[in-house]
């Protein structure tokens, strides 16, 4: 299991503070300290998990957990966390990190529900590391508590965090950091937003940017996996529809495999050519319609469509409002 090593990054740059020299630290860890500074390298889940074990024993600080996440930044998470600054909703924030998790860790899993009330996030792991699972889910629901505060405010609070671990001796840390109900003992790590919360836009929404984020995401993710084949495909698709009708020969043609292989490979992965190509459209186009300084016939042509009467039908099927009445509406509010 490997995690994106630029995530080190606050752990070097905060052990000064908690009285620890980073060298050192990494020494024990066995980590080469250089990583923190490669986009494409990725270390194991046990290294990381074992390096937070070491700070937190030299520490000899109950909430080391807490005050370390309160020293993360967007940027070591790499471009995911610049695509969770510029995203429309927490909501769509999480959608984004389900899609690609991958990116940051293939250890960890993340589910979401829709309860009616509350956006549910739960947090799954894959590898089972014994060293201290009370420290991992610690860091782990405080990191995703530290991501909606960088995108809310630091007034933002969840309505509830539940923790598999049973309640800790001295508790109060934890109710310091995330200002909530709290539940010990329960049967999955998990976080309940207020679906108002959940839904409010956010001030750094950018549909531009977002675009340009998921899109290197994506590329990376294909690189990242060889046998990606979904990750791949998506990646073309993203760079030929502004020059028109996408067909499979030409995505076949440019992964090196016939048509058939491409095919069977797509519908392997549980997917198909034309169920990429129009998720791919829809996230684009809900994108696009969000920046009024576009024309529909820009982004007609933009997602592929030969005019905007396609566009316009095509977003109806999508949204069940056509795009004029989404920005009518938007323009409104």
């Amino acid at each position: 299991m490997a995690v994106f090593a630029p995530y080190l990054k606050f752990i070097w740059e905060s052990a000064g503070e908690f009285g620890i020299d980073p060298e050192k630290l990494f020494a024990k860890a066995a980590i080469n300290p250089a990583l923190r500074h490669d986009p494409n390298a990725r270390i194991s889940a046990d290294q990381l998990d074992r390096l937070i074990w070491i700070a937190k024993q030299e520490s000899h600080d109950d909430a080391f957990a807490f005050h370390l996440v309160e020293r993360v930044h967007p940027s070591y998470y790499g471009v995911m966390g610049y695509a969770w600054l510029a995203s429309e909703t927490l909501r769509k924030a999480f959608e984004l990190l389900c899609r690609y998790q991958k990116l940051l860790s293939d250890d960890g899993i993340v589910h979401l529900e829709d309860t009616g009330t509350h956006l549910k996030i739960e947090l799954e792991w894959q590898s089972h590391i014994e060293r201290d699972p009370a420290l991992r889910e610690r860091v782990r629901l405080s990191n995703v508590v530290r991501l909606c505060r960088m995108n809310c405010g630091e007034s933002f609070k969840p309505d509830k965090v539940f923790f598999m671990q049973e309640e800790p001796a001295k508790p109060a840390a934890y109710y310091t950091y995330f200002r909530c109900e709290l539940e010990f003992g329960a049967e999955a790590s998990a976080i309940l937003i207020d679906a108002e919360t959940a839904d409010h836009p956010l001030p750094g929404y950018d549909p531009r940017l977002l675009m340009l984020f998921e899109k290197q995401i994506i590329d990376y993710l294909a690189k990242l996996d060889k046998e990606d084949i979904i990750g791949q495909t998506k990646s073309i698709i993203f760079d030929q529809l502004p020059f028109g009708q996408v067909a499979i020969d030409q995505i076949a043609e440019r992964l090196f495999l016939s048509e058939r292989t491409l095919r069977r490979r797509l519908k392997e992965a549980g997917t198909s050519f034309k169920d990429l190509l129009a998720e791919t459209r829809r996230e684009l186009g809900e994108r696009y319609i969000q920046d009024s300084s576009l024309s529909l016939t820009e982004i007609a042509y933009m997602l592929g469509f030969s005019d905007s009467s396609s566009l316009s039908r095509a977003y109806k099927n999508w949204t069940g409002k056509s795009p004029s009445e989404h920005r009518n509406q938007q323009g409104a509010s």
